[in-house]
């Protein structure tokens, strides 16, 4: 346990250093550069490590908590308070713990009290929130038709504009894949991999910038980048395309990951990856067929309504390739009344 005593010894001296001398002397001047350079030489302790602001869990946590008690965590706090006294707040502790973490670089001779108290400024700044528009991963920016600086035409004398839909051209792929077994892209499927195809791509961007290194510039990249984004134990939680799914039923979220982003058995099973490598569908594999099929019929609502053993059942025969026109028949004919009945209410 730490002696109350000196601590308060050093407390008192480190309010001295920031211009609050309880004795009355002269002090040097609030938020002055020559009082950062004592506070860091007389009360940053030689064991903090030098990669304090890099390090993550539960040990980096616990550090920061111990230096919050500490007279360098106070001293410093006033310090960035008198340097800034119209910083907000909540952007104080971020500059302090940043003057903690970069302090040794002073205290080695390695910068100057100056280089020092312009880091600590920069990390005060609070990035201005903009909304950021993506489609199709790429970043788009959206114009207001108030400050547009030209008519707009009527809509009738439009020619009728073509667009291209990724999600639309995954659904052409897999029907042609499927073969004689395309019957079970119904609907109701087609509507869901459309829809969540932009959504995948844009998470897959996340992700990508997420794993950004000084050893890989650019980040995952190709199956690799599939794989720490699929809903597996090898993959980080927070990057799990489940969760950005979240809106759907987890057999329906759980298979359109597959078909999306394939499967650590067969990584190429993944439908975006076959259809931006420029893999033809007529020369699919018959495994990754097999996967297809079996995750298929979770994308039908009606479907998924089955009880999980007769669901299990399901996906064991369409991976076989047993004939099930009938059953998906139904199943379309069953989604589309659902959908007529919500349009209704």
């Amino acid at each position: 346990m730490s002696n109350p005593h000196v601590h308060a010894e050093q407390t008192e001296l480190a309010l001295g250093w920031t211009g609050r001398s309880t004795s009355g002397g002269s002090s040097p001047t609030y938020g002055s550069a020559e009082s950062l350079e004592r506070i860091v030489a007389d009360l940053l302790p030689a064991t903090i490590p030098t990669d304090l602001m890099t390090r993550r869990g539960a040990e980096a946590r616990q550090a920061w908590s111990a230096m919050a008690a500490t007279a360098l965590y106070e001293a410093l706090t006033v310090w960035v308070m008198a340097a800034w006294p119209e910083q907000s707040v909540e952007r104080v502790d971020v500059m302090v713990r940043t003057g903690i973490a970069a302090g040794h670089h002073v205290r080695d001779e390695e910068w100057t009290v100056n280089r020092l108290m312009d880091v600590m400024r920069k990390a005060g700044w609070r990035r201005e929130h903009r909304d950021v528009h993506r489609h199709l991963g790429r970043t788009v920016r959206l114009v207001s038709y108030d400050v547009a600086a030209f008519e707009l035409a009527d809509e009738v004398h439009q020619p009728p504009s073509r667009s291209f839909s990724l999600g639309h051209a995954l659904v052409g792929h897999l029907r042609l894949a499927l073969g004689e077994h395309s019957y079970m892209v119904t609907p109701s499927a087609a509507s869901v991999l459309d829809r969540y195809c932009d959504i995948a791509v844009d998470h897959l961007n996340s992700v990508q910038a997420k794993t950004v290194t000084a050893e890989r510039p650019d980040g995952m990249v190709g199956l690799d980048l599939f794989a720490a984004a699929r809903p597996t134990k090898r993959a980080n939680k927070s990057n799990r395309i489940t969760d950005v799914f979240g809106d759907l039923a987890h057999p329906t979220r759980v298979a359109l990951s597959r078909l999306l982003l394939g499967t650590d058995r067969h990584p190429e099973a993944a439908l975006l990856w076959r259809h931006v490598a420029g893999r033809s569908p007529l020369l699919v594999p018959v495994d990754i067929v097999a996967d297809w099929r079996a995750d298929l019929p979770a994308l039908s609502p009606s479907i998924v309504t089955f009880t999980e053993r007769r669901l299990r059942r399901m996906r064991d025969r369409s991976r076989r390739g047993d004939d099930l026109r009938r059953v998906f028949e139904l199943a379309a004919t069953s989604d589309l009344e659902i959908s007529e009945r919500v349009i209704a209410i």
